[in-house]
Formats: structure tokens, C-alpha cells, sequence
């Protein structure tokens, strides 16, 4: 049974993650729904899949930052350091890969009953809205909101693994951030959370390079790099982030 729980870590980590992805996607669904019947918006609103694309940026960090507090649980009833690594990763590749295909089937769905039962139609989306700042504390923010997005009705497939993409790449920074304050101090803590913010600014970048999408002109030089490096950068950042998470959690003494 040792040596298969990894598998159990996965399993209930993956239920649990799952169950909270549900439970946001249910209210969001009643406030579409609030704002549909209200006609809050003259002009209609985004579909599920691109209202779900925003808040998933928020809603996985928030997760992958309780990530590590799944820890001290596991170890304290004989699981050692690396199954619950093991089970935790394998749980996030799990909801990375099953959660976009959810929320565009709940949006197909929502979309399919209410145009055909009301006159209602949602908007297109815009989603690459992206103005130049002057400065760079507002470039990152809006990296930090406005994520590279690709249409679901005009390349599934891009769209598909973008979305997935971002999950993995979001909740590994709440992980490694929620890792380095449980390992280290505040200090570790703080410096966590500066290079979380460049490795997804420049993760942002790098996809948008990838995308074909507008890349403002401070990061520019990025944008130059060939699509393959583009692309295995973005693999390095994110075995990057799974490898320092596992030497955090290694030998991270449990604070019960």
C-alpha cells in the first residue's frame, strides 16, 4: 500500500481541487445567469468559457497556494515527502488537463439553451485587449491579469492547451510561493513571490510570441526569440518550478 500512495495523494487532491473548481464555476453560473435574466449588459456578455479564462488566474494560484498545506495531513499519517510531491503534481496535471474541457462543455451548454430559448446572444470576446504603460509596474499587472488568450471557436486546440497552460503555470507559482514561506521565512517568502512575477511575465510574453499575439514593446526582445526557444523556455519554467517546489518540500521540517 506504501508504495502506491502517491496514487491516493493524487486522488484526493484531485477530488478536493475538483470539487472547489465546481463550486466557483457553480456561482459563476448563477451570476451569469442574474445578469442574464436582469440584462445587467444591453450589448450581452462574455460566454462561460471566457468569464471561467479570467478568474481561473486567480482561482488556481489561490489553490496551488493551499497546495502545501495538504502536507503536514499526508506526512502525519505516514506519507512520506516525495509521494505527496508525486501525488500533488500528478493531481494538478490531472485538473490542468481535465478543466478546460469541463468548463468549455458547461459553455457550449449554457450557450446552446439560452440562444435557443431566448433571443439573447453572447458578445465576441475580446480578450487581448492590451495597452502599452509607461512604466513597468503596469505592464506587469496587466501580464498578471490579462493572460494570452486564444478563441475556442477559432482553434479548439490552441485554446484548449493555452488555458491548460496557464492553470499549470498559476498554481505551480501559488505552490512555490506557499512552499517557500512554509520552508524558509517571510523574507524567503517575499523573494518567492518577486521571481513568481517575472517567471509569469515572462512566461506571458514568451506564449504570446508563441500566439502570434501583441507583445508590448518593453519586452520586445523576447518576442525576437525563435518559436522553439520560445517554447522550450516556457518548458523550463515550468520543470523550473517543479524541481525547486520538490527541493523545498524535500526535508522541509512539519509544523503541526
Amino acid at each position: 500500500m506504501r508504495n502506491n500512495s502517491y496514487l491516493k495523494v493524487m486522488k484526493d487532491m484531485f477530488i478536493v481541487q475538483m470539487a472547489w473548481s465546481f463550486g466557483v464555476m457553480g456561482v459563476m453560473l448563477v451570476i451569469g445567469l442574474v445578469r442574464l435574466f436582469l440584462h445587467f449588459q444591453e450589448n450581452g456578455q462574455d460566454n462561460f468559457y471566457n468569464s471561467f479564462f479570467i478568474v481561473a488566474s486567480f482561482f488556481v494560484f489561490i489553490i496551488g497556494i493551499i497546495a502545501t498545506q495538504f502536507l503536514p495531513h499526508y506526512v502525519g499519517n505516514g506519507v512520506t515527502r516525495k509521494d505527496y510531491f508525486k501525488g500533488a503534481s500528478l493531481a494538478l496535471i490531472g485538473l490542468a488537463i481535465t478543466l478546460p474541457f469541463i468548463v468549455w462543455g458547461i459553455s457550449a451548454l449554457t450557450e446552446f439553451v439560452v440562444e435557443n430559448l431566448t433571443s439573447f446572444s453572447f458578445r465576441e470576446p475580446n480578450m487581448d485587449f492590451f495597452a502599452d504603460e509607461d512604466n513597468l509596474i503596469g505592464d506587469i499587472i496587466q501580464f498578471l491579469i490579462i493572460t494570452p488568450f486564444v478563441e475556442i471557436e477559432s482553434n479548439w486546440v490552441l485554446s484548449i492547451m493555452s488555458f491548460s497552460l496557464k492553470i499549470l503555470v498559476y498554481y505551480l507559482a501559488g505552490w512555490f510561493i506557499s512552499a517557500a514561506f512554509y520552508r524558509f521565512s517571510v523574507i524567503a517568502g517575499l523573494g518567492a513571490i518577486a521571481i513568481s512575477i517575472v517567471l509569469l511575465t515572462v512566461e506571458n510574453v514568451l506564449l504570446r510570441s508563441v500566439l502570434n499575439l501583441h507583445v508590448p514593446n518593453r519586452y520586445a526582445f523576447l518576442a525576437e526569440l525563435p518559436e522553439a526557444a520560445s517554447f522550450a523556455l516556457i518548458v523550463m519554467i515550468v520543470l523550473g518550478l517543479f524541481y525547486f517546489i520538490r527541493l523545498m518540500t524535500r526535508r522541509v521540517s512539519i509544523k503541526m
